[in-house]
């Protein structure tokens, strides 16, 4: 911990003024500790007494994106650390956290008045520049890697062992649903030419799936850098289980459809995406970066199809920067219910029995 009474020079500031925040977040971040570090700005150390709380100016205020490009835009990797500004009673402080992470942490370039390819390090209240052996040491004292995968439900409950559900196998071949002459139909709207068979593909969906909500909470004592999940399911023999994101299952099927409307947008930038290009299908959850003790949700459920019933495994391998190899988790669930068959005629005797059906 240090203390500051004044803010940083940075807003309108030389390259010089700047490297003196540069050089300290740096020291600290290749300091040796056990928790976090923190820089103190509006505060004056009152040894051996608690520090007294000065203030800041309110006027001169630093965005914490800012800073972030400015570090960031310097290093030789991504250090992950927060500014702060806010009130401590009625005084304005600020307050720069940089968590226990990977070291070391040096700039690519000459900066103000730091040179590149220096590892600068806090020592007691001092900072200075890491010996070959300090820097030996940054790569090896790291700690241990701690994760928890959790598997819930979309209710947020642990997802059980066990689920009861129903194969239903439609027939390979279902007619096109042509226009009633004897029902005005406005051109603004076409017929669905694929509603039978998008009504055999939703009914038999929604009979057998069920969803896993996955949740990474680290209990490192350091950050995990791009944090990525790789979902798999092992099925029994003879079955097999496709992968969907949750808000991809089929919707209701409507007999009418209008054109404009039905176009396939692309979700850019999703963070749960699905590979089912292989012999089996991947689920691949991006996590971003974890602090020590945060717990972070996959963008959207994974909605899982199983064939058959049986036993099924979810395997899920936890990948990040910070972990030399893969962690492993798994959540075994068995799958039963029966298996039916319906043939056309049974379609088309019992298609407006089927629940959820608008039509």
């Amino acid at each position: 911990m240090d203390y500051k009474s004044e803010r940083y020079r940075f807003t309108q500031a030389s390259d010089d003024d700047k490297s003196a925040m540069l050089k300290d977040i740096l020291a600290f971040a290749n300091a040796y500790r056990e928790g976090p570090a923190y820089i103190l700005l509006g505060f004056k150390e009152n040894a051996p007494h608690p520090a007294e709380v000065t203030g800041l100016t309110p006027g001169g205020a630093i965005d914490d994106s800012r800073v972030q490009q400015f570090v960031n835009s310097k290093l030789n990797a991504k250090l992950e650390f927060r500014y702060e500004e806010g009130l401590l009673g009625d005084r304005h402080i600020a307050v720069i956290s940089i968590p226990k992470q990977r070291r070391p942490f040096y700039l690519t370039t000459d900066y103000g008045k730091l040179t590149r390819d220096t590892v600068y390090v806090r020592r007691g209240s001092s900072t200075g520049i890491a010996s070959p052996d300090e820097i030996a040491r940054m790569g090896t004292t790291r700690g241990v890697v701690k994760t928890v995968l959790d598997f819930q439900t979309p209710d947020n409950d642990p997802l059980p062992n066990a689920f009861e559900r129903r194969f239903i196998n439609f027939p390979a071949r279902l007619p096109s649903l042509e226009r009633d002459r004897n029902v005005f139909l406005t051109t603004t709207f076409l017929v669905n030419a694929d509603y039978y068979r998008e009504g055999a593909v939703y009914h038999s969906s929604w009979n057998r799936v069920f969803q896993a909500r996955l949740l990474l909470t680290n209990q490192s004592e350091f950050s995990l850098g791009d944090a990525h999940l790789e979902v798999v399911v092992r099925c029994p023999e003879g079955e097999t289980a496709s992968m969907r994101r949750a808000d991809e299952m089929p919707d209701v099927p409507s007999s009418t459809y209008f054109p404009l409307a039905n176009a396939h947008l692309e979700h850019a930038g999703q963070t749960v995406t699905i590979d089912d290009r292989g012999k089996m299908p991947v689920a691949h959850v991006a996590l971003g970066t974890i602090r020590p003790g945060q717990t972070v949700r996959a963008e959207d459920d994974i909605a899982i199809l199983p064939s058959g019933p049986g036993v099924y495994s979810i395997q899920v391998r936890i990948l990040a920067n910070e972990i030399p190899a893969p962690l492993l988790a798994e959540h075994q669930l068995e799958v039963t219910g029966p298996l039916v068959s319906v043939s056309e005629q049974e379609f088309f005797l019992s298609w407006n029995s089927f629940p959820d059906d608008e039509d």
